[in-house]
């Protein structure tokens, strides 16, 4: 083997990263995305919890806001999830829509309204893997 094959064949082992630390690097990215997308979800009822102190906004528009936010938030996570994936980020955004809309469910049933699965629950799964497909579409394609 010559000199150079031999650079060659050690530059690539030096860019070639352990299994391990790329999982690792992928899962604290995840949970990331999924703080920060829950950060923007209390943002939205804060704001949303002022408006209707201090506003004439009635109580009627709580569902459709929950709905937004949902949309919204698992956009979010979506996004966040896609870019720490190499492909696939459809795939990613509907799985991290999917996780944020479940970990909503449990804390709403943690809240003190039950773990009852209804239509509005699930319009709200749905809304959750949608968004987080729209924001996976964008987050693999941002990384381009």
């Amino acid at each position: 083997m010559s000199k150079k094959e031999n650079k060659q064949t050690i530059k690539k082992r030096e860019n070639v990263k352990p299994k391990k630390e790329i999982a690792n690097g992928t899962i604290l990215c995840m949970i990331k995305g999924m703080m920060i997308a829950y950060a923007v979800t209390c943002i939205i009822f804060i704001t949303y919890g002022i408006l209707l102190t201090y506003t004439d906004i009635t109580e009627e528009k709580i569902p459709l806001t929950a709905l937004c936010c949902t949309v919204i938030s698992a956009g979010i996570a979506g996004f966040d999830w896609a870019r720490c994936a190499k492909a696939r980020g459809i795939l990613w955004g509907i799985f991290a829509g999917l996780v944020y809309g479940v970990i909503l469910f449990v804390l709403d049933g943690i809240a003190g309204s039950g773990f009852n699965v209804v239509g509005s629950k699930g319009l709200m799964m749905l809304l959750a893997a949608a968004g987080g497909g729209v924001g996976g579409i964008l987050g693999i394609n941002m990384k381009k």
